[in-house]
């Protein structure tokens, strides 16, 4: 039946998601944060609006529509879904708002220390979705399936790292070493929770969108291996943290393995796009390749990063951020938007009229124009912060505002089929977000 393993709920989530998407662009332009200043309140609230507001919940969007199609099963729990995105966004507002309460503003310390219990509840509530979809015998098989799972575990120790130095922050026990536990922190969300998540949904959209064999192979379970040792490193030096212990040996040993990982996953797909069908990709494939360029620059960044730190650091955790992650979703989601609505409109009416491709809902010119500016904007932001350089990183932040807006306006129109004849749009159009109805 077309359309079945719709979520009603998904585009709720990529609509909450572009708000924080937008509103963290906003600040960075305002000056809030930038070259040097990103430890303070401000800073810290900018970091986690872009990296929990909008990442992590564009994240927990995807992964409850396209799990299903992983696991060929439907979604289990779908009543969490709603109150799941509820409860994560108050939970990220809280936590962004709370950092205020470093700037001096005590009357906030109540949201921060709120705030990780609603993420938590927000996280946990998505992993019961999706754990319970994949949990079968012939879904474990899938190196995309046990990717995603261990993306899931890594979320696990993000919370858990998350809150304890929410508690230290506000100087509460048990307290935690910072200048330890953030690097893990940092690691675990970028490296663990959001690139594997990315990694593993990336393999079905790739395989699907550029018309190639979705097949497994040494290859892809040589990276599950590497994701695996990754994160049970990160885990285990973060419980000596816990303990306190130091944990330097396990961070570099971690560092050490995530090129590793990198470089096996860049071969993994590009095995994919040798052996692609597609011969002229669409411009969601096309700007991919600009996201996982992205990922080898905030590779390459991470070796000073890590031994220099200051602006070498920042300009990794950018590139890691707004280049690899962002621009791989934005991509996609232009892509995915478009297909969930003619799954939505047109599916039910093949074999009764003709209806239009997939591919006449999106206006691949204006898509391209606003990647190719926010691929400026992500680039001009990482010399910005190696040059240390205020007005540049606020430029930076104008171009990719520009930028997401742009891509706001287009997704819009998708939704409203603006970009099809009169006669070839029904009535009535689909609502914006508010909720995605399966067809019947």
């Amino acid at each position: 039946m077309p359309g079945k393993h719709l979520s009603r709920w998904t585009l709720a989530w990529f609509g909450s998601a572009l708000l924080a998407l937008l509103a963290a662009c906003g600040l960075g332009l305002l000056g809030v944060a930038g070259p040097g200043a990103w430890t303070g309140g401000n800073g810290l609230a900018l970091v986690h609006v872009f990296a929990l507001g909008w990442l992590c919940q564009v994240m927990m969007g995807a992964l409850v529509q396209f799990v299903p199609v992983l696991a060929a099963r439907p979604l289990a729990l779908p009543m969490l879904a709603l109150p799941a995105l509820l409860v994560s966004s108050a939970g990220t507002v809280a936590l962004a708002l709370g950092f205020l309460v470093l700037e001096g503003r005590e009357a906030l310390q109540p949201l921060f220390l709120a705030a990780p219990a609603a993420i938590g509840l927000g996280f946990a509530m998505v992993a019961a979705m999706v754990g319970a979809t994949l949990s079968s015998r012939d879904s474990l098989r899938l190196a995309e399936v046990r990717m995603v799972l261990l993306a899931l575990l890594a979320l696990a120790g993000l919370w858990l790292s998350g809150a304890m130095m929410v508690l230290t922050l506000s100087g509460r026990d048990p307290a935690v070493d910072l200048s330890q536990a953030l690097p893990l922190h940092m690691l675990l969300g970028i490296g663990g929770w959001l690139s594997l998540a990315a990694f593993g949904v990336s393999y079905k959209l790739f395989a699907m969108f550029l018309i190639a064999p979705d097949q497994g192979g040494r290859l892809r379970g040589a990276v599950f291996l590497a994701a695996a040792l990754l994160v049970a490193v990160l885990l285990a030096a973060f419980l000596m943290v816990l303990a306190g212990r130091p944990a330097d040996g396990a961070t570099v040993v971690a560092l050490g393995l995530i090129p590793v990982l990198i470089l096996l996953y860049l071969a993994e797909i590009a095995r994919i796009w040798r052996s692609r069908r597609r011969v002229a990709p669409e411009v969601n494939m096309l700007w991919s390749r600009a996201a996982l360029a992205f990922l080898g620059l905030a590779m390459a960044l991470s070796v000073p990063g890590w031994f220099l730190g200051g602006p070498w650091a920042e300009a990794a955790v950018f590139a890691a951020l707004v280049g690899w992650l962002s621009t791989l979703t934005l991509a996609q989601l232009v892509k995915i938007v478009g297909f969930l609505t003619w799954i939505q409109v047109f599916a039910p009416r093949i074999g009764r009229q003709p209806v239009p491709m997939v591919q006449k809902l999106i206006d691949a010119k204006a898509a391209t124009l606003c990647l190719a500016l926010w691929s400026a904007g992500t680039l001009a932001g990482c010399l910005a912060l190696l040059a240390a350089s205020p007005a540049g990183f606020r430029l930076a932040a104008a171009l990719l505002s520009l930028a997401a807006l742009g891509i706001v306006r287009e997704l819009i129109a998708v939704r409203h089929l603006s970009h099809l004849a009169a006669e070839e749009r029904p009535a009535p159009l689909p609502p914006l977000i508010l909720p995605l109805l399966q067809p019947r």
